[in-house]
């Protein structure tokens, strides 16, 4: 890893961006009618409706009788710093950022706008509602807008998103030449902010943010291309993300409160309207819209359930839950029990992203890569302290990767990007989406479409006969005590290669998928030795049998993972033989592989599903 210099901009440079900036606001206004400017407490009237947002004054708690009502959230950057310490107890310089709640009046629009101009400081506020003055992913209510920020947007790049947007119901045009039409454009300074407000509000819904924020990326990756920007390297937001309020100063003002730039560098909003005289308004776009333009995951499936979750206003009846989501309403409404545990991956899948972001990382990548950084210390059970010292020393090397004078990256920045560290959604971070975030390749293993039964049951036949032409037996190489022998190459094989799933590291091995998460699991338990019950076969290896087979028969005789009544039971005789020998860890392998196959098909589950049948036998 080599440091480089980093880059400063001359005060021509910053010239050059106020002149552009001017060209922009000159193109919109003199050359696109179309485009007309909005002022910041119209466009966010548009983006929070009338009646939408809590009364000012009125606290009511939202799960109280009656609802309370949600409210928005502005964050102003102060030019004042103060010490602060990290929750590991390190000293650092904090900048001071307020927090001042937007009510449905939109008093403290104006108040921000006035404020900030008089100070030169930033102010932020997503297009999201939130029940509470906290702004978190658990507080969040309502996505209001998707909004896109692009990047090292000049007059001629701004002239292209133009015409790509004009392009967009051209029906002899493919596609990719058109950009789906936005409600406002929002000149940011350097870049430009695309928002698509919604003609209704997205619920945020635990269930369904993983998919919106995936849609996010996938709406990003098809605006942003060569055209729109001139920076090659794409950037993604999450769907929390800030934005920079229209009406506010922008990094051409300077950086400071006394800064001798005369003239005032606002952004600067323009918002597309439709109709004419009393029927004219901002547009505003459906969801089924954009997904037209970026797709959906699962068949469609996950979009098809929100839609019908918007319907509702967010709220999801107990009956009609209890259809949805079984599982849940059997656990936490009937039972109230929490949420079930998760499992932790071996520690050298942290180490192994921590020397990738050394070698690796990009100028414009580096929140997403610490970001990433803090899901693979929660996956690999890594204590927050050392993710902590960890971030922070890789600081002085990511602001060595600054290219551009208002893009610079400080020990803040850092702790901000690992700041979900402990919550649900950090564990949950996709591979794929790691990979698009944080711009380095992460190669997956893939079973060429295959279901995992029949995949599983390719690998173990290829297993076997390299294991017969070498005359040793699968599970130990011919040494019935080699175990920990088993296991070093598990562990040494996962070091190596990282980014290996379960079952290419047991096929590469010659072991079952069950023994690599045993030694790759630091808290499992001893998965019992061998049993000849079954042949050469061990009672690790008949238990993964015996939950291939089962599963496989339930799909085939009713669709989905479900017993629909006792006999179905009773007829497994050989599965709850396997887990009574297997002992704790057959039956939390059994659970494991439930979930996997209940997540699939959730919305079929009956309110009796599969992973609740065992306990029932007393076993």
């Amino acid at each position: 890893m080599s440091d480089k210099k980093k880059v400063e901009h001359s005060d021509q440079w910053w010239a050059e961006r106020r002149r552009e900036y001017i060209a922009k606001n000159d193109l919109l206004m003199e050359s696109h009618p179309d485009w007309e400017f909005i002022p910041p407490i119209e466009f966010y009237r548009v983006l929070f409706p009338e009646g939408f947002l809590e009364t000012k004054g009125v606290m009511i708690d939202w799960d109280e009788p009656g609802g309370g009502k949600p409210n928005a959230i502005a964050l102003q950057f102060t030019n004042e710093f103060y010490k602060a310490k990290t929750k590991a107890g390190k000293e650092y310089d904090k900048r001071r950022i307020k927090r001042f709640t937007i009510t449905d009046d939109l008093d403290g629009i104006t108040e921000r706008v006035s404020d900030s101009n008089d100070k030169n400081e930033a102010v932020f506020c997503a297009p999201v509602s939130y029940f509470g003055k906290a702004r978190n992913g658990g507080n969040a209510r309502f996505l209001h807008a998707f909004a896109i920020d692009l990047d090292g947007v000049g007059p001629q790049e701004l002239s292209n998103v133009l015409k790509q947007i004009s392009n967009g119901y051209a029906p002899n045009l493919p596609r990719w030449p058109s950009l789906p039409q936005p409600t406002f454009l929002v000149n940011s300074g350097t870049g430009f902010h695309l928002y698509y407000v919604l003609e209704k509000p997205i619920p945020l819904h635990p269930r369904f943010v993983p998919f919106l924020e995936e849609f996010k990326d996938k709406l990003t990756d098809y605006i942003w291309r060569d055209t729109t920007s001139q920076l090659e390297e794409k950037q993604f937001q999450g769907i929390y993300q800030a934005f920079r309020m229209p009406g506010t100063p922008t990094k051409l003002n300077g950086k400071t409160a006394d800064s001798k730039i005369e003239d005032k560098y606002e952004a600067v909003a323009f918002c597309h309207y439709v109709g004419e005289g009393w029927d004219r308004k901002p547009y505003l776009c459906s969801l089924e819209y954009l997904l037209g333009y970026a797709g959906s995951k699962n068949d469609g499936k996950d979009a098809e359930e929100l839609l019908k979750l918007m319907e509702t206003g967010g709220k999801t009846p107990i009956e009609q839950a209890k259809g949805l989501w079984p599982e849940w309403y059997r656990t936490r409404i009937v039972e109230g029990r929490k949420a079930n545990g998760r499992w932790t991956n071996n520690r050298a899948l942290y180490d192994w992203w921590l020397k990738r972001i050394k070698d690796e990382a990009t100028d414009h990548h580096r929140y997403w890569c610490l970001n990433a950084l803090a899901s693979y210390a929660d996956k690999c059970g890594v204590p927050y302290d050392e993710l902590e010292r960890d971030a922070l020393a890789l600081v002085p090397h990511l602001e060595s990767l600054t290219t551009r004078e208002d893009n610079h990256f400080s020990e803040q920045d850092a702790l901000a990007a690992i700041q979900g560290y402990g919550d649900g959604s950090m564990h949950k971070l996709k591979v794929e989406t790691i990979s698009r975030r944080s711009a380095i390749g992460i190669s997956r293993n893939k079973r060429n479409g295959q279901k995992q039964v029949d995949h599983l049951e390719e690998a173990r036949a290829i297993r076997d006969i390299r294991q017969r032409r070498k005359k040793a037996n699968w599970w130990d190489d011919g040494n019935r005590n080699g175990a920990p022998t088993k296991r070093d190459e598990i562990l040494a094989y996962a070091a190596e290669h990282p980014d290996a799933s379960h079952a290419a590291i047991a096929k590469a091995l010659g072991v079952s998928r069950t023994t690599v998460i045993k030694w790759l699991k630091p808290d499992a338990a001893v998965a019992p030795p061998a049993d000849n019950a079954e042949g050469s076969m061990s009672i690790e290896e008949a238990v993964e049998k015996a939950i291939d087979e089962h599963l496989s028969l339930l799909i085939r005789k009713h669709g989905q993972v479900i017993m629909t009544d006792r006999e179905d039971l009773d007829s497994e005789g050989v599965l709850v033989d396997r887990l009574k020998k297997g002992g704790d860890w057959a039956f939390g392998r059994f659970f494991e592989r439930v979930a996997e196959e209940n997540g699939k098909c959730r919305d079929k589950l009956s309110d009796q599903g599969l992973v609740d049948k065992p306990m029932q036998l007393k076993l």
